[in-house]
Parts: C-alpha cells; structure tokens; sequence
C-alpha cells in the first residue's frame, strides 16, 4: 500500500459526510474520454468506512488532455492539484467524491479514477481498527478492508506514542496470548518486523520509529 494516493486519500474522506446517506455513486456517474482504456484495480475496499472503488485508465494524449477533460466536466466543482509526479483532479458533490490521478508516461498519459461513497448504514457506527489488536494508547490513521474473491483483508495503520522495543515486546506477548505462531522475526535501530500465521490467517505488523511516535503497520489476511 505504498502507493501515491494514500496520504491523499487519509485527508479526502475525512471531506465526505461522517454519517451514512441514501445517495451513491458508482462508475457509471464517473465520465471518462472515448478514447481511454480502462481496467478495475480494485472492487471491494471499505477505507475508513466508506466504500472505495479504484479503476487504472492510458490514453494515447498528454496529460493536458486528461486534466482539461475533467476541469470542464466538473466546472466550478474541482481541486487542481499536484501530489509527487502525479497531477491530481478532485471533485467532490454531494453524493461522493471522485479524484483523477495522471502522470505523463512515453508518449501516453496514465492513472487512476477512485470513486469514494460515504458508509453505508451498516459500516457508520463501526469502530476504526476492529479486527486486529491494538496497543492501548495506539489511535487508528487509516483502516483499509478488502474481498478480493473470498480472500478478506485489512490494513491498518496505527500511531503510538510509546516506544518501537514497547510496542515490539507488546506484539510478541499479544499474538502469543491469541494462539498465533511466529514464523520471522526482524529488528534494526528504527524499524522491526514481525510476520505470524494461525490456520489459513496470515497477521504481519511492521514498527518504524520517528521523531516522537511509532508508526505501526497491520495487515491482517485470510485465504
């Protein structure tokens, strides 16, 4: 997930409406040149909460092409911004939002359509981070679920103020505690890993340490 639309993402969907609404979008609501090709990345994501749908799209133009296209089509209802190498189009209506993501590539011009809703009914009153253990003073950055064809997933990324080796003595207690066999181990100065297995589980936490908190990483599969 080190992708460059995450960080964009964590700050978009705290713009859409915090409680559960009747209105939708889907991809059928996201308008798209003739002459792009289109291919989904992913179907089934609850970021946050909030339904996520991403598509990859290359077009035989530049970049300019993609940008003009959706400032016209969202006229007076868009954020033109740019993220790294990636020139970013955001619109956000009532409904949902829809962010444009292009970057120049060769002679073509590539990218991403996320298309984000609000929670549904069911997932508005669901806690951020449930599912995978959590120290005690840890607060949830981003909560990412996924069913990529029965095989569930979920990605969380946690803040602690306590220390990596505290957090790290924490993690080795707590997966023991819950019956999860340690399968590989690794720890430098700023960062330390730890991947387990139960059954056809798979739980992998990764520690970075910075200036003032640890950044704790969980990803939680099931096959």
């Amino acid at each position: 997930m080190n992708s460059p639309w995450r960080c964009v993402l964590i700050f978009c969907l705290g713009l859409l409406p915090g409680k559960a609404v009747h209105a939708a979008c889907d991809f059928d609501d996201f308008p798209v040149l003739d002459e792009m090709v289109v291919a989904s990345i992913a179907d089934q994501l609850q970021w946050n909460n909030q339904p996520m749908n991403v598509k990859a799209f290359s077009l035989d133009g530049p970049l300019s092409a993609v940008t003009s296209f959706y400032t016209n089509k969202w006229q007076g209802a868009v954020d033109v911004t740019r993220f790294g190498k990636w020139q970013q189009v955001l619109h956000i209506s009532e409904a949902c939002l829809m962010l444009v993501q292009v970057q120049a590539h060769q002679d073509k011009s590539i990218g991403r359509l996320m298309l984000v809703n609000p929670p549904v009914e069911a997932l508005a009153g669901r806690v951020l981070g449930s599912g995978v253990p959590m120290p005690p003073d840890a607060v949830v950055v981003s909560d990412m679920q996924s069913d990529d064809g029965g095989r569930e997933g979920q990605l969380v990324m946690l803040a602690s103020t306590e220390s990596l080796e505290d957090n790290l003595r924490w993690y080795q207690s707590e997966m023991l505690r819950g019956g999860w066999h340690a399968n590989h181990q690794t720890q430098q100065q700023n960062d330390a890993t730890l991947i387990y297995s139960k059954g056809r589980k798979q739980f992998s936490v990764v520690l970075l340490r910075h200036q003032g908190f640890t950044q704790i990483l969980l990803n939680r599969m099931e096959h």
